[in-house]
């Protein structure tokens, strides 16, 4: 299947994520622009599984966590680095609409 259209225009991973930090990025990842969270969850192997899903998908999915989160258990799966809140809303409605997921747009 086709990557989604909006998603195919974005890098590989938001600036701050390199490959060699396991697609995880520091805290500073979502400033200056919006990105979509599809999901927190408390194991690190459960985010990995829906990163990989949605990267099948076309999606420019990736692990966040804040830092300490990774200690207290929380992963979140985000997609994307927009720089602006409709850009991002526009995806957030597709895997809404594609994968039954709840997403929402954060910064």
């Amino acid at each position: 299947p086709a990557p989604p259209a909006a998603a195919a225009q974005e890098p590989a991973l938001p600036p701050e994520v390199s490959e060699d930090a396991g697609g995880v990025p520091d805290a500073s990842a979502a400033e200056g622009g919006y990105t979509v969270q599809v999901a927190a969850v408390k194991k690190r192997t459960e985010a990995d599984v829906i990163v990989k899903h949605l990267k099948a998908k076309g999606y420019e999915a990736y692990v966040f966590t804040p830092d300490g989160s990774d200690k207290l258990g929380v992963f979140r799966v985000r997609v994307g680095s927009y720089k602006t809140r409709p850009e991002a809303e526009t995806v957030a409605r597709r895997i809404e609409r594609e994968e039954r997921w709840k997403p929402w747009v954060t910064r």
